[in-house]
């Protein structure tokens, strides 16, 4: 049978919140006297620190793989429905690629609210496919995807 410990996903909250308990627990170890146990302590406070950071890493890797698998699927119903003339489903996957890029942007940055900024080029894209979404323009939307599909390969967003 498997424990409530082994099924737990890795939090980037609960990682911080160990991390934060780790370096909060080494500051009281070490005003406490060696004969009080205050080596044990602090040893016990690193380790409970280095554990939130694995944490938060091992939840960071799992968010960007799983916004890496999101990305494809959303880009093979922007295709998909380009070559069905089905707008709706074009649409859907931008929006679900989109989507995608930030929640990436967000597992791989050490900021707190990390915005992904598309280069020049990849910005007319997303907006002339805005376009053709709001005009109903299939042919306009799909060169803005694609305009904005190559700027993403250069820029790396």
């Amino acid at each position: 049978m498997v424990s409530q410990e082994e099924r737990r996903e890795p939090s980037q909250v609960t990682g911080q919140l160990y991390t934060a308990a780790g370096v909060a627990q080494q500051a009281v170890a070490s005003v406490i006297p060696s004969a009080l146990g205050g080596d044990s302590i602090l040893e016990s406070g690193k380790n409970l620190e280095q554990s939130g950071k694995l944490q938060v890493d091992d939840a960071k890797s799992k968010k960007a793989l799983e916004a890496t698998i999101d990305s494809g699927v959303g880009k093979a119903k922007t295709a998909l429905g380009y070559l069905t003339s089905d707008q709706t489903r074009q649409s859907e996957g931008n929006k679900e690629s989109e989507k995608a890029q930030w929640d990436y942007k967000q597992a791989t940055s050490d900021s707190i609210a990390s915005v992904p900024i598309p280069s020049k080029e990849g910005l007319e894209g997303k907006l002339e496919s805005v376009q053709g979404m709001v005009t109903g323009d299939q042919e306009k939307q799909k060169e803005g995807n694609v305009k904005a599909e190559k700027a993403a390969w250069k820029d790396g967003v």
